[in-house]
């Protein structure tokens, strides 16, 4: 670790090899750990175990734990919050916090931008922008005043997961060791538009629920909507996701943008279905959120959403309809573009 880096990303292995390095006994390391991850800890002067020689030390290397990134909050008025974050690199992104009652959710990004280019989604309108590292993303977390209350994390604000799998990986590590963050498998869901070679990674040893990105049952259809289509077909991912069926109790959902005029048809909801027989799955109904990046598709009614239901119901689908939230400040899903809100 070099002068100006920070612990928070690092492995309970890379913090014991910075102790030592600087010749501190590494059993500290776990506290270290301890302290940042599971407790959040906001300051090193907070830490009560571990020598003031070594805490001052970290200040001296580091800064404070979260001096590398700065953050604006955006409350909306149905209680989600957004958070505009800038990290050492200069990059901007978001993540937006929902309160529901018991769940307690933060939706987090893996980059800064996007080059899925899906043509619905703010996102992918402003292009790529980087990739986050490791530290950036368990960052959102850490960083916010509700980091304590949050049960549910999802990784699906801005960018594509398997784009940057190495620092998502990274990150995954962290928040469901028990040395790191300690949250449950199957209380994090990652989100992506299907690229292979990553989900193929991803299922040799799953570290969380996964949600697929599907939007479109036909393969011209969803490769207009959806450019990785091209590359990365449906047909393809659904295969190997038979061959590699998730372990419970992990789960497998799939998200369907629901774009007024375009993809709810009862040919639609039929095509859905026999796409996905065979495995075990639910399927997540997101009514499109308006933006403008995006004036040629609009926002289902509520006709056409209650017969593309019923039509799923006809053909054995389990599915729900998820109301966004964060629509005022920007962060609904599709929204996120790494702006300041106008207050």
């Amino acid at each position: 670790m070099q002068k100006g880096e920070t612990l928070i990303g690092k492995d309970l292995k890379q913090v014991e090899a910075w102790l030592s390095e600087l010749g501190f006994p590494t059993h500290y390391g776990i506290k270290l750990t301890g302290w940042i991850y599971r407790k959040r800890v906001q300051n090193y002067a907070d830490i009560n175990d571990i020598p003031k020689h070594i805490l001052t030390t970290l200040k001296d290397e580091f800064g404070e734990v979260h001096g590398h990134i700065g953050y604006e909050r955006y409350p909306g008025a149905d209680g989600a919050v957004k958070y505009l974050f800038t990290n050492a690199q200069g990059q901007h992104y978001e993540s937006i916090y929902m309160d529901n009652g018991k769940r307690k959710t933060l939706c987090v990004s893996t980059q800064a931008g996007c080059r899925m280019g899906c043509k619905f989604c703010m996102t992918g309108s402003i292009g790529f922008k980087g990739n986050l590292d490791a530290g950036s993303i368990v960052g959102q977390l850490l960083a916010i005043p509700e980091s304590k209350s949050v049960n549910r994390l999802v990784i699906m604000g801005m960018g594509e997961p398997f784009d940057n799998w190495a620092e998502v990986s990274q990150a995954l590590e962290i928040l469901t060791s028990a040395w790191g963050v300690a949250f449950g498998r199957s209380n994090i869901t990652l989100s992506t538009v299907g690229i292979l070679d990553g989900l193929e990674r991803f299922l040799m040893n799953p570290p969380c629920n996964l949600a697929i990105s599907l939007h479109s049952p036909f393969p011209d259809e969803r490769a207009l909507l959806m450019p990785s289509e091209v590359k990365n077909p449906i047909s393809r991912v659904v295969d190997i996701l038979l061959n590699h069926p998730i372990p419970k109790p992990l789960r497998l959902s799939f998200e369907y943008v629901a774009l007024g005029g375009i993809n709810l048809s009862e040919q639609h909801a039929k095509a859905v279905c026999e796409l996905l027989k065979g495995l075990n799955y639910h399927i997540n109904i997101i009514p499109w959120n308006e933006h403008s990046a995006a004036s040629e598709f609009r926002k289902p009614n509520p006709v056409e959403l209650e017969n593309f239901t019923r039509w799923l119901n006809q053909h054995g689908a389990l599915w729900t309809i998820r109301q966004s939230r964060g629509n005022e400040v920007g962060a609904a899903c599709g929204q996120m573009a790494g702006k300041h809100t106008p207050k």
